[in-house]
């Protein structure tokens, strides 16, 4: 014979029901608070994005003065970055999927070596534009930590950031978002 477990009197499904919720509410809360403490000093909503020209690997120079009336992700990251080396397949995906109106441009901060990053940009089969970042720029975007994004509006303007990483979905999303 085995021995009979004792019958756990079950709970309510009302109580389960707000049990999860106050859980959910909890993660939420934590998520909410850790990205407003990472970007309590990156340049706000609102706001014009500091204007820069930047020299793109393949020696092209683009501003962002000529991206007036599109929607830009600008992310910033170091090759020395894990969780930059982890974004590298969403953010090809991303790129892929952009409309006319649409740019993604990615600032390399690491940039003393262009070779390095030429070389480092084919071994990790990144397919989107990658900009030579100076120390200017790194400042002017208020850049502590990588990576970092931020979305501009077709007028200029950021209209939001996160620091972190960030999936395909969320990328898209702020993108569409920045109108």
């Amino acid at each position: 014979m085995t021995p009979q477990k004792a019958d756990k009197p079950r709970v309510p499904w009302r109580k389960r029901a707000a049990r999860i919720a106050l859980e959910i509410a909890l993660v939420v809360a934590v998520y909410v608070g850790v990205s407003a403490w990472q970007g309590r000093k990156l340049v706000g909503q609102g706001e014009a994005a500091p204007a820069f020209t930047l020299t793109a690997l393949d020696g092209s120079r683009v501003a962002l003065a000529d991206l007036k009336g599109k929607r830009v992700l600008l992310h910033f990251w170091a090759t020395w970055c894990g969780v930059c080396r982890q974004e590298h397949g969403a953010l090809n995906a991303v790129h892929a999927g952009l409309g006319p109106d649409e740019v993604l441009l990615s600032v390399v901060a690491d940039s003393e070596d262009p070779e390095a990053i030429r070389r480092y940009a084919a071994e990790a089969g990144i397919r989107y534009p990658v900009l030579l970042a100076d120390a200017a720029v790194v400042r002017s975007y208020r850049v502590g930590a990588f990576p970092t994004n931020y979305f501009v509006s077709k007028e200029g303007r950021i209209t939001g950031h996160t620091v972190g990483m960030s999936t395909r979905f969320g990328m898209n999303t702020r993108l569409g978002c920045a109108r």
